[in-house]
C-alpha cells in the first residue's frame, strides 16, 4: 500500500506531538482526513501534496498563541501567566436540578450551553458525548445537553465534527480541552493574522464550517487513548457500559457505576496516556472565551474562568437570567497548582525527549509575543526599546540573556528593536522569564519608529520618541495583525521616510513674515530647500503652494522677520515599500498628538471594514481598490 504524503503525518502524527483535536479535518476542503486508534491519516491523494489549511491550522505546528491572544482578548492582551489572562474568576453551578446532577462539578457548562440556546446566541454546541466509546457530538436540542454531560478523559477528534455543517447550524458553541481551543482559535484567526485565505477547493469549495460563537475550555492533566484505557479498564474487570461518570481528583480517576466507586491510580494509567498530551502544557485552556474546571471549587461547583469581554458577559447573562448561581470563594491557588504541576510535566517530557534525541515541534514559542523561529531551526526574541533609546543597563542586561539563551550575536533591527538570535526552542521559557524578571520588553511587528526629534536633533521641529512611544503603547497590539506600519519623522527632511508607511507622521512648522522687520537680504531665499521664498518690492514673500513647512528660514532668519505661525504634525497614510508598493497621501496638517490618535483609530476600523483578502493587502491596496477619495471620506467623517 502506498502511503499518501502528508507533512503532519511526518511532522506531528509519527513524532507524538498530535492532540487529535480534529481542526486539520475541520479546514479540509476535499474531506481526505480520517481518523484511527493511531491518530489522523490521508485516505486519499491530497491535491496539494500535503501542505494545504490542515498544516495551517495545527496547533502542534504552531499555537501562534501572542498573536491570537489579540484577537481573543480585544487587543490588550498581556504576557503569558500560570493562569493566562482573565476578567474574572467564579465557583459556580446549575440551578436546573436535572443539569446538575447529571453534570460534571455542578453542571456550569452545561448550564452556559443551555443559557445560550435559549436565547438564541447560539443554534449548537460542538461536545463529547458517550462514556463506553466517546465521540464527537453536535447538540441540536436543549434537551439534548444531558447526553453529553460530564468527562470523558478521551481523545477525540472533536473539531472535525464542524465540517460541512454550516447549513445545519449557523452559530455554535464549542466545549474542548485545551489543544482543543488553540485548534478553533486557529480556525478562527488565521485569516486575521496576516498569512493568507483559508485553503479553497479543486472547484472553490470550502470547507463550509459554522461559526464558532462560543469557546469553553475545559481543564485538563491528560487524556487518554481510548483502546488502551478500554483495555486497561476491562482487564479491571469494569464493563464500559457500566460506566456512569469519570472524574480525576488529584492522582487517582475515580470511575463511578451503579454500584460503587472505583479509584485508579493515576501512575497505572500512564500508558494510557495518549502521547501528544504528554508534552502539553496548558491546563486550563488559556484562550478559551470560559474555562472550566474542578480545581479551585468545592464539591459539586465548577470553577469558571472568565477570559474576555465575551465570557464576562455570558458568565454574568446567566447568573442575572438565573441560570447559574455563583460564589467567590475560589481557591485561585489550587488552581495556579494544577497549571504549575502540567508545567513541570511537561518540562520533565520535553527533557526526555530531548535526551532520546527525538524530534519535537515547539509549537509553543509563539505563545511570547516577539519571538520568531529562525531558518536554521532556532529563534530570534525581539527586545523593545523607546523607539531606539535605551540606557547602557538595559543593553548589559540584554548581551547578558544573548550569551546564556542564544548563541551570543543581536541584531539592531530597522524598527529599533533588538533581536536575540540563535534561541534553541528549549531555551524559550527560561529566556522569557529572565526578561520579565529583568524588567526587559518583548514586541512584535507594527510599532511606530521614529527619528531623533527636536529633542536630540536641530532640525527636529516637533518632539518624536515620546509620541513614539504613546503610539506603540496604545497601537502596537491592535495594528501588528493587521501588518500597519507606523513612521514619525520630526521635520519635511523625512529620514524615517514617512511617505512609506502605512501610517506616516511628519513635524511642520508654517513660517510668516514680519515685514515691519524683513530687509530683504534674501538670506530666507539661500535657505529654502523648496525655492517658495521671493523678494519682492524688498520684502520676503511666501508662495504656499511651494511652502514645505521646514522651518529653515524661521530658523535662518538674521533679522528674526521670518516667524513662526503655527506647529505640528502632518498625517499621511497608505504607503508601504512592500510586494505591492503604494505612496502615502496627505490627509491631516498641523494635528496635535490627540488628534493623531482619535484617526488612527478611525484608519484601523475602517481598514478592517473594507478589507476583503488578509495577508495580501495593506492599507494602501484597499485605498487604491476603493478609491482613495471614498477611504479619506471614511475616516474623516467623525
Amino acid at each position: 500500500m502506498v502511503e499518501n504524503k502528508w507533512f503532519l503525518k511526518d511532522a506531528i502524527v509519527d513524532t507524538g506531538m498530535c492532540t487529535l483535536c480534529g481542526a486539520c479535518a475541520a479546514v479540509c476542503p476535499y474531506d481526505l482526513i480520517r481518523f484511527d486508534e493511531n491518530g489522523p491519516y490521508l485516505k486519499d491523494e491530497c491535491y496539494r501534496n500535503g501542505e494545504g489549511a490542515c498544516k495551517d491550522v495545527c496547533q502542534r505546528v504552531m499555537t501562534d498563541a501572542s498573536r491570537i491572544a489579540l484577537n481573543t482578548f480585544n487587543f490588550k492582551a498581556k504576557p503569558p501567566s500560570v493562569l493566562g489572562q482573565y476578567e474574572k474568576i467564579v465557583s459556580a453551578r446549575a440551578t436546573d436540578e436535572a443539569l446538575a446532577e447529571k453534570g460534571q462539578d455542578g453542571g456550569a457548562v452545561s448550564s452556559l450551553i443551555a443559557y445560550c440556546m435559549d436565547k438564541g446566541l447560539i443554534d449548537g454546541a460542538i461536545t463529547t458525548a458517550g462514556f463506553a466509546k466517546p465521540a464527537a457530538n453536535i447538540i441540536g436540542k436543549r434537551e439534548e445537553i444531558t447526553t453529553s454531560q460530564g468527562a470523558k478523559y478521551s481523545t477525540v477528534p472533536l473539531l472535525s465534527t464542524l465540517r460541512n455543517e454550516k447549513d445545519n447550524f449557523n452559530k455554535v458553541a464549542v466545549v474542548g480541552t485545551p489543544c482543543q481551543t488553540y485548534g478553533v482559535r486557529r480556525m478562527q484567526y488565521f485569516n486575521g493574522l496576516n498569512v493568507h485565505p483559508v485553503e479553497k477547493g479543486m472547484d472553490g469549495e470550502f470547507a463550509n464550517n459554522p461559526t464558532i460563537e462560543y469557546t469553553i475550555g475545559l481543564f485538563c492533566m491528560e487524556n487518554f487513548n481510548y483502546h488502551k484505557l478500554s483495555d486497561f479498564l476491562e482487564k479491571q474487570g469494569i464493563k464500559l457500559n457500566d460506566i456512569k461518570k469519570y472524574s480525576i481528583q488529584l492522582d487517582e480517576m475515580i470511575i463511578t457505576t451503579d454500584e460503587k466507586n472505583i479509584e485508579i491510580s493515576l501512575k497505572d494509567l500512564q500508558d494510557c496516556v495518549w502521547d501528544g498530551c504528554k508534552i502539553c502544557r496548558d491546563a486550563v485552556s488559556k484562550v478559551a472565551d470560559i474555562s472550566a474546571g474542578s480545581s479551585g471549587s468545592s464539591k459539586g461547583w465548577t470553577t469558571l474562568i472568565a477570559r474576555n469581554a465575551k465570557g464576562l458577559k455570558l458568565l454574568n447573562d446567566a447568573n442575572e437570567a438565573g441560570y447559574i448561581e455563583i460564589s467567590n470563594e475560589v481557591d485561585i491557588e489550587m488552581t495556579k497548582e494544577l497549571a504549575q504541576f502540567k508545567m513541570r510535566k511537561f518540562r520533565h517530557e520535553l527533557d526526555k525527549r530531548l535526551n532520546s534525541e527525538e524530534k519535537v515541534s515547539y509549537y509553543w514559542v509563539r505563545d511570547y509575543p516577539g519571538v520568531r523561529p529562525e531558518a536554521k531551526g532556532t529563534n530570534f526574541v525581539k527586545i523593545k526599546t523607546d523607539s531606539g533609546i535605551t540606557t547602557y543597563k538595559y543593553l548589559e542586561k540584554v548581551a547578558k540573556l544573548a550569551e546564556k539563551y542564544g548563541d551570543g550575536t543581536l541584531e539592531m533591527t530597522t524598527r529599533k528593536s533588538i533581536e536575540i538570535q540563535g534561541v534553541p526552542g528549549e531555551n524559550i521559557d527560561d529566556l522569557m522569564a529572565e526578561i520579565y524578571a529583568e524588567g526587559l520588553k518583548t514586541i512584535g511587528m507594527g510599532y511606530a519608529t521614529a527619528c531623533p526629534g527636536m529633542d536630540y536633533c536641530p532640525e527636529g521641529l516637533v518632539s518624536t520618541k515620546e509620541l513614539a512611544n504613546k503610539l506603540t503603547m496604545h497601537f502596537a497590539q491592535k495594528l501588528t495583525p493587521h501588518k500597519m506600519k507606523v513612521g514619525i519623522a520630526g521635520c519635511p527632511n523625512s529620514c524615517v521616510r514617512v511617505r512609506e508607511h502605512d501610517i506616516g507622521i511628519m513635524g511642520q512648522l508654517r513660517p510668516v513674515i514680519d515685514e515691519t522687520k524683513c530687509t530683504g537680504c534674501g538670506r530666507c531665499t539661500e535657505l529654502c530647500k523648496f525655492n517658495a521664498i521671493s523678494i519682492e518690492g524688498k520684502k520676503a514673500v511666501i508662495n504656499r503652494d511651494l511652502c514645505g513647512n521646514c522651518g529653515w528660514c524661521v530658523r535662518g532668519c538674521p533679522h528674526e522677520a521670518a516667524l513662526e505661525d503655527k506647529r505640528g504634525y502632518s498625517l499621511w497614510i497608505g504607503g508601504n515599500g512592500a510586494r505591492r508598493p503604494t505612496e502615502g497621501v496627505l490627509i491631516k496638517s498641523f494635528c496635535d498628538e490627540e488628534e493623531i490618535i482619535e484617526t488612527i483609530n478611525d484608519i484601523a476600523r475602517a481598514f478592517i471594514k473594507y478589507r476583503t483578502d488578509p495577508g495580501k493587502e495593506r492599507l494602501g491596496n484597499i485605498m487604491d481598490k476603493i478609491g482613495q477619495g471614498t477611504f479619506i471620506k471614511e475616516i474623516l467623517k467623525n
